[in-house]
């Protein structure tokens, strides 16, 4: 999230996750969703796990190269692949 100060993929993920699980409840008590909050949660901590191993990098910087953007991508799936293995891909 944008912020004065930096932050790391850790704090930015536990961020995430609970402002997901905030919307997810609002839209269950509000709205009459039917959205699992926690399975939301745990997709939102999980949304930036590749970063763990290859830090932060600003979007255009990511996509402005076809291999940066090949190699991130299966980054990204090796991410997806594991966190499928705990219940949350």
């Amino acid at each position: 999230m944008r912020n004065v100060r930096t932050e790391n993929v850790s704090e930015h993920s536990l961020q995430v996750a609970m402002v997901a699980h905030a919307l997810a409840a609002i839209k269950n008590r509000k709205f009459n969703g039917q959205v699992n909050a926690e399975r939301i949660a745990l997709l939102a901590m999980y949304h930036d796990a590749s970063e763990v191993l290859t830090g932060d990098l600003p979007t255009p910087v990511k996509y402005f190269n076809s291999q940066i953007a090949q190699e991130y991508k299966a980054i990204e799936k090796i991410a997806q692949a594991e966190t499928g293995r705990y219940g949350a891909g």
